[in-house]
């Protein structure tokens, strides 16, 4: 059996994909690991018979899983008995967290908007884990994706066994009584307790990294701060996993035999430690791959029941943790954390046989790190970090030797010395804010990201099967020059990726789901070019300092500059601002930060509004040029000809009937982006424009009662009208009697509050109409 566990894990993944995703394509992949395993690998009947119950033993597993993941609620239900069990968070006026329903044994997310500031210094100083409350309140689902390659949070929390959303009227801590402490709920409270001594006594600078490294919660690093280090690809130093299970496990060992304890009692003590560890760091897929290796290896060792290399060690592990809870392959921790161990563990022979210094040592690990998370990191986040190997050669040994270890003796110091070592903790805060500026500093590098898109289906496989077959192919070779040969094979797979964003014959016009608000982004083939009118933005109100969220919801940068990325897109052409409405744009800024912008396009207007102010003083900063457009102007990219139809010259309008209205023929139909244009304006385009007629029209203010009149569609004529709207927004769009205008015509309506994003996919003259909701 030694050496040969990490078949049967392939086995296993086998068996739980061919339930959650495709029965028949598995049970092919199965068949011909079985061909493989039998011919090349040479496995006895025995062993293929052994595969084989795996395989069908995690199948049942799994699909017993799926048939019994299913809610008990119904969703009329408005009284609940709520358990608080984790993840107790007062963000601004709202309060969330994990709970259970104590009658339905069911999972819960808790939601609740707090009414004022005294209630919520009550609910922070009282509501603690391991409460229950009767609580009142309405059920609604979770939010499903409304934009091609974004998070869909309903599949997210059902596959963490959550179907509802509370939303509750109140939470009156006087109906809430203590329940009986379980383990869990024992050290979840020993967990929350300790990040608050944490924020109490380290300085402030250096506590949200202490948390982050002692307890693994990484909500209290500052996003800006959490961006720097994800664009050096040393986040993963910020998470609980095997450099900090080993570190704190080889400090205790050792403080342990230097006091006197005998190596047999340390070996016991680290067993019922680590268990307890893993829970007090929120047990996190990384920790318990970490935690679960390190006690088997410490069993194994201690009483020699059998012997197993580590690559059987972790395979184990796998297989153990997945036939518990198989949705776990669905997290991104778990994969990186496996797929990332797997490949330092069979190339550590390789690595230690050939390097012989510390430095050459760790870029070549670090190395083999990024390209086994390159799959994963592409599909998840759509960019790589160019700098990543160099940044992990600084900061991991930073981290392990100093860092890391100073936070673990200060926290350990502090709870038995108190304040009387605070002085201790000022070099320790120099050191994370020296850290800190570093790696700012490095993230500024020119090009320190690049952008591939999320991968398709084929360039997946490729992928897992060009990256396997690199470090099979290295083990067998030797020198250089072998090296940069085979490093060929993973490397033109990325440049395929890379040329056929850019190369692609076909083109798209999306309009993507910002909610309230516009955006638009048309993709010419063959990279001829890549524009967006406009991009959302989100209006904010003025509130209390006590309401104020710290986390900021910008839909320029939580759903436009996402969704340009996962597509690939590195740079803007044209940037298209049909006015200065905040809902337009507001998420602009995000764009320029993020996205290479080439060019800024607004309408020619007698004032400009605060936000367009804003954005040309970035643009001038940034060296981008912009210019003004009216009604006449037009450019020309391939054969493609855009035109200008409004604002006119000389015509006082207010800022809706100013916008940019552009008329364009594209994928062999004609289209009409009119911006927020309203009656006022809609008269003077077909005044100037009497014989315009249109395919497709961009529905003008959200399909507002001021726009999309009857004149307006007699003269246009178009097949096809599409409005973006938020879902259930305050305004009520669109407006009744717009729906009414184009049903009577015949006109189909595509809607992103009911389609989510809608897509017209073209290659020449045709192409299809898609939603994420059709």
């Amino acid at each position: 059996m030694k050496g040969r566990w990490i078949y049967f894990t392939a086995t296993a993944l086998a068996g739980i994909l061919s339930v959650f995703v495709h029965f028949v394509v598995f049970i092919i992949v199965f068949f011909f690991l079985l061909l493989f395993l039998w011919k090349i690998k040479g496995f006895s009947k025995k062993y293929l018979f052994i595969i084989s119950l795996i395989f069908f033993f995690f199948l049942i597993r799994t699909e017993l899983a799926e048939k019994t993941n299913r809610t008990n609620f119904a969703a009329v239900e408005t009284k609940f008995h709520i358990l608080f069990q984790k993840d107790i968070k007062v963000d601004g006026d709202r309060l969330s967290a994990i709970g259970k329903d104590l009658m339905r044994k069911e999972k819960i997310v808790f939601s609740y908007q707090i009414k004022t500031e005294k209630e919520k210094k009550w609910i922070i100083k009282n509501l603690k884990t391991g409460l229950a409350c009767k609580i009142t309140g309405t059920l609604s689902e979770p939010t499903m994706e409304t934009n091609v390659n974004a998070f869909n949070y309903r599949e997210y929390l059902i596959r963490k066994q959550i179907f509802w959303i509370l939303k509750a009227d109140q939470v009156n801590l006087l109906q809430c009584t203590s329940q009986k402490k379980t383990p869990f709920s024992f050290f979840q409270s020993v967990r929350e307790n300790g990040i608050q001594y944490v924020q109490d006594h380290f300085p402030n600078e250096s506590s949200p990294l202490a948390v982050a490294l002692l307890f693994g919660e990484r909500d209290y690093i500052e996003t800006n701060r959490l961006e720097t280090y994800e664009k050096l690809g040393i986040v993963h130093l910020l998470a609980i996993s095997g450099l900090h299970v080993g570190m704190m496990s080889g400090m205790m060992y050792y403080l342990g035999i230097r006091i006197g304890i005998t190596r047999e009692r340390m070996t016991i003590a680290l067993l019922l430690f680590l268990p307890c560890y893993a829970l007090l760091t929120g047990a996190a897929p990384s920790v318990i791959r970490a935690v679960s290796m390190m006690i088997l290896f410490l069993s194994l060792k201690k009483w020699s029941i059998f012997t197993l290399n580590t690559i059987d060690i972790i395979s184990v592990v796998f297989l153990v943790y997945t036939f518990i809870t198989p949705y776990v392959i669905y997290d991104v921790g778990f994969q990186l954390s496996f797929s990332v161990s797997f490949a330092l563990i069979l190339s550590a022979p390789i690595l230690l046989k050939r390097f012989h210094h510390a430095i050459p040592l760790l870029l070549s690990t670090s190395f083999i790190c990024q390209l086994a998370a390159i799959p994963i990191m592409l599909y998840y986040f759509y960019e790589v970090s160019l700098i990543s190997i160099l940044a992990n050669t600084i900061f991991i040994p930073l981290f392990s030797l100093i860092i890391l270890p100073a936070i673990f003796l200060l926290f350990l110091l502090h709870l038995l010395m108190g304040t009387t070592i605070a002085f201790l903790m000022q070099p320790l805060n120099l050191l994370i804010m020296a850290t800190n500026g570093l790696a700012l500093k490095l993230s500024l590098f020119p090009f320190a990201m690049l952008t591939f898109g999320r991968p398709s289906l084929m360039i997946m496989l490729l992928y897992f099967w060009s990256i396997p077959l690199f470090f099979s192919l290295w083990e067998r070779m030797k020198g250089a020059k072998r090296f940069m040969q085979v490093l060929l094979l993973p490397l033109s797979i990325m440049c395929v990726q890379l040329l056929g964003n850019a190369l692609s014959p076909y083109g798209e016009i999306t309009f993507i789901d910002v909610g309230q608000g516009d955006s638009i982004f048309i993709k010419l083939p063959f990279g001829k070019g890549n524009y967006l009118i406009d991009a959302g933005g989100t209006i904010q109100f003025n509130t209390e300092e006590w309401k104020a969220r710290k986390k900021k919801f910008e839909v320029g940068k939580e759903v436009v500059v996402p969704f340009l990325k996962s597509k690939g897109i590195t740079a803007i052409d044209k940037l298209i601002i049909t006015h200065g409405d905040a809902d337009h744009i507001g998420g602009a800024l995000s764009v320029l930060k993020e996205l290479q912008v080439k060019e800024i396009l607004l309408p020619k207007t007698p004032e400009l509004s605060e936000l367009e102010k804003e954005l040309l003083t970035i643009a001038k900063r940034n060296g981008i040029p912009w210019n003004f457009l009216s009604a006449g102007d037009s450019w020309k990219s391939g054969n493609t000809n855009f035109h200008v139809v409004s604002p006119q010259v000389g015509v006082e309008v207010e800022r809706n009937n100013g916008s940019i209205v552009l008329f364009v023929k594209i994928g062999g139909l004609r289209w009409l982006f009119t911006g927020d244009l309203e009656e006022e304006g809609e008269k003077q385009l077909v005044n100037h424009y009497d014989n315009l007629t249109v395919d497709v029209l961009k529905a003008g203010h959200h399909g507002s009662k001021t726009s999309t009149t009857i004149a307006f569609l007699d003269q246009l004529e178009p097949k096809i009208a599409i409005i973006s709207a938020g879902k259930n927004n305050r305004y009520g769009h669109p407006a009744e009697e717009v729906l009414t205008n184009l049903s009577e015509r015949k006109i189909k309506i595509l809607r992103t509050d009911q389609h989510g994003a809608i897509t017209y996919f073209f290659k020449g003259e045709t192409g299809t109409f898609s939603a994420v909701h059709p």
